[in-house]
């Protein structure tokens, strides 16, 4: 859905019509005309209804060979139909992305004019093609594409594995290959269809076969994981893991004894060295004082989030203090009982990449579902994580963020903002556009619980300063 089924859907509110679809059509390079005509007659009330009935009495695929009568019939049908269910009552509208050359040619075209002498030199900006309900993939897709050392690392993986007799089909190759087609048009802008890497994507993850909504952290969870994956088993299949390497930890959790009880150093990927932070949960025990500490990495930061609040506050309630008693009570090694304790997570490693999740969807045990927060959450475009760390504050900058469109968990829609060479970008899948810095704020938030703003920031990416810095 784009950003115009948005628009809708807020001018028309309670007034959606009951059980009324507005679906925009697919163009296929030039069949607008078509398309104006179809819109036409499927508002035509008395023929559409009399073709829904003629499919309801056919729909056998035995009954008739395929003619315009028959596919006319079909089409009519999924309009009626199409993912209807998945909405709430009054919340219908669900666009049909153009893919064709007519919507995002003026789009591409607006911001290289905008930039004019100021388009940076060899970068590109490309929209990417949705495949149905691919916004998920194509928001996250863009803020990755745009975390420069990650993209310049796949590219370096892409050049050293580019014969395919190198290495099978895989996420990562799908993935360089995507990006290394963007980085290398001869055009400034224009759009790019992630066929390759969406069709690999459905094969390896079930998850996100067909077209319901899927969440964007999830993919993003996903991805990044399943890269690690890969690049360690390549690692092991070439025999080159070194037996000194530096005691760092790998993806979603902590190092694990071998079997001897001798740790083996895990393999650390250039996917780690960009996103993987270390976590130090600390237990005291209230009785004799022992500390405990275990380490765990992380690839990105979930947060719960409060009304009127900001991404600094919730980093600090992530790290503040809690008291363990009652049910709760913590089994001490040293007072060999169950004793009451504080326990408290601090992040002891801070990412070169720091990607933020805000937990805006919420299970409602009294609604039986989950449902979307639309709190007011500030993120600045400086963030300093002084009160999680130990040592010298670490300070990081806005990037990227991936913003949810819509009111509720099992719908809406994804864009992308996102900073490049000081201009801020608006990522809607074939489209992009330039906005102003001021506009992010646009996506902190709601201050009161319901409002017509639907648009919300949900994963933000910051790049570490020193880090940024020092390249």
């Amino acid at each position: 859905m784009g950003a115009s089924g948005s628009k809708l859907e807020k001018a028309l509110g309670d007034q959606f019509p009951e059980g009324e679809r507005y679906f925009g059509l697919e163009n296929f390079g030039n069949t607008c005309y078509c398309n104006s005509v179809l819109q036409a007659l499927y508002f035509c009330v008395p023929f559409r209804e009399q073709l829904l009935e003629y499919y309801a009495n056919n729909k056998n695929p035995g009954d008739a060979e395929e003619n315009l009568l028959t596919c006319l019939a079909d089409l009519f049908t999924q309009l009626e139909k199409a993912l209807g269910d998945q909405f709430p009552e009054g919340e219908r509208y669900f666009g049909l992305e153009n893919f064709g050359n007519t919507c995002y040619c003026n789009s591409v075209l607006q911001l290289e004019k905008a930039l004019g002498d100021q388009f940076p030199e060899g970068e590109r900006y490309f929209g990417l093609e949705n495949f149905g309900n691919t916004c998920y993939c194509n928001s996250v897709l863009q803020a990755l594409y745009f975390c420069v050392p990650f993209r310049e690392q796949l590219l370096e993986y892409y050049a050293n594995n580019k014969n395919p007799g190198d290495a099978e089909e895989n996420l990562l190759t799908c993935l360089a290959d995507l990006f290394t087609q963007i980085s290398s048009q001869k055009k400034k802008t224009g759009v790019i269809a992630p066929k390759r890497f969406v069709q690999r994507l459905k094969k390896q993850n079930e998850l996100f076969r067909g077209y319901m909504h899927q969440d964007a952290h999830e993919f993003l969870n996903f991805l990044l994981n399943e890269l690690v994956d890969i690049l360690e088993k390549e690692s092991h299949a070439a025999k080159s893991i070194p037996e000194t390497s530096p005691p760092e930890k790998i993806a979603n959790g902590p190092n694990n004894p071998q079997a001897n009880g001798v740790k083996k150093a895990p393999l650390v990927t250039w996917v780690h060295k960009n996103f993987q932070g270390i976590l130090t949960n600390e237990t005291r025990c209230l009785r004799c004082e022992t500390v405990t500490a275990r380490d765990e990495t992380f690839l990105d930061l979930s947060l719960d989030i409060e009304q009127n609040s900001s991404v600094t506050s919730c980093l600090k309630n992530f790290s503040s203090t809690e008291t363990l008693n009652a049910e709760d009570k913590f089994f001490c090694d040293k007072c060999c009982s169950l004793q009451e304790a504080q326990k408290r997570m601090k992040i002891k490693k801070p990412p070169q990449v720091l990607v933020i999740h805000l937990k805006r969807f919420k299970y409602v045990e009294q609604l039986g579902r989950n449902k979307k927060l639309s709190y007011r959450v500030v993120f600045p475009l400086e963030l300093k994580l002084s009160n999680t760390m130990e040592d010298a504050d670490s300070e990081y900058s806005l990037f990227a963020v991936v913003v949810h469109i819509g009111t509720g968990p099992n719908h809406g829609h994804y864009v992308s903002l996102v900073k490049s060479h000081d201009h801020w970008l608006f990522f809607d899948d074939e489209n992009v556009e330039m906005i102003d810095e001021s506009a992010v704020q646009t996506f902190f938030g709601s201050a009161q619980e319901y409002s017509s703003n639907t648009d919300h920031g949900y994963i933000l990416f910051y790049e570490s300063i020193a880090a940024n810095d020092s390249s």
